[in-house]
């Protein structure tokens, strides 16, 4: 009789401790996050992102899928918010005051001057950028022309904010500066020329302005008809003609953008603003030849690129 006393305790012994160890996960299964993503549009770029968010996210979530035309449909203030796009985020800001924000797909600059307009907690605020920082662009321009010295570019509107973070990342990588403001009244080619013949390398910078497209038409005519590497801002660019250009796709973005949601959601902490952790160099052949440049391909640029960063 001893015997099975002792085995009964000993069975139910071990149907405590199994329940023990099950209330945690059960507790947690009970607690999984709300997250409410919202897109800006339901343009196929945006919904790219947002699939990418959805297959990189390994932590337990209860994903809401909004546009901001349904934005009114979400009735309960969310537990976080990750926004795709300028225009998503906007309406998140004016609409969620106190939820935690993870802005995703726009550019820096965008979501600055955004986040200034409020009143918002710097720690309940954070982004993953659409473009690359000048730092790793002008990476890019040493590795294409190591012996460079000078490196141009020209300033619109709403470019010329990146100024100082240009001139940080030149006197990282070992490159003098010339550039010019460009005004929407001045002649592109007689402003541009000069800049062009007088550097290494031109870097192309995205501007807002009604006067980009043809500020960056003809960059690149002048870069390739003077014999200059021009580095780009988009992969549409380089199709165009420039030599060469870093970048981050929808999917790499959402990526990214996934991974700042896990380690909230893991954590509860809004790692800094950054921009895009995942990247890709792409190069035209034609354009290198017509340059007649002796450089590495795409490949082995973009690996040295990571390496250094």
């Amino acid at each position: 009789m001893t015997y099975w006393i002792w085995r009964a305790r000993r069975v139910n012994k071990a149907i405590f401790t199994a329940l023990l160890l099950f209330v945690p996960i059960l507790c947690q299964a009970n607690s999984i996050s709300r997250v409410t993503l919202l897109l800006s549009s339901k343009q196929p770029v945006y919904q790219l992102v947002a699939k990418s968010i959805h297959s990189s996210l390994h932590s337990s979530a209860d994903i809401e899928e909004y546009t901001i035309d349904s934005i009114n449909n979400i009735s309960e203030p969310p537990e976080i918010v990750l926004t795709i796009g300028s225009t998503a985020f906007e309406k998140a800001l004016n609409k969620f005051k106190a939820s935690p924000i993870i802005a995703s797909f726009l550019p820096r600059r965008v979501y600055e001057e955004l986040l200034e307009r409020t009143l918002r907690k710097p720690n309940n605020t954070t982004a993953v950028f659409i473009d690359q920082s000048m730092s790793r662009q002008l990476a890019l321009a040493r590795l294409i022309v190591p012996t460079g010295v000078t490196i141009g570019t020209v300033f619109g509107a709403s470019s010329i904010h990146e100024r100082e973070r240009l001139y940080h990342a030149a006197k990282k990588t070992g490159f003098n500066i010339k550039s010019v403001a460009l005004n929407s009244d001045d002649n592109p080619v007689n402003t541009l020329q000069p800049v062009i013949q007088e550097s290494d390398v031109f870097l192309a910078i995205p501007d807002q302005s009604a006067f980009n497209r043809a500020s960056a038409k003809w960059s690149l005519f002048l870069a390739l008809r003077l014999k200059k590497p021009l580095i780009g801002f988009s992969e549409k660019y380089v199709d165009a003609g420039a030599l060469a250009a870093v970048f981050s796709s929808p999917q790499q973005i959402g990526k990214h953008a996934a991974e700042t949601l896990n380690t909230y959601l893991e954590t509860e902490v809004l790692v800094g603003p950054a921009h895009p952790k995942y990247f890709t160099v792409k190069t035209n052949l034609k354009s290198i030849q017509t340059i007649n440049i002796q450089m590495d391909d795409a490949v082995i640029l973009q690996q040295q690129l990571g390496d250094s960063h």
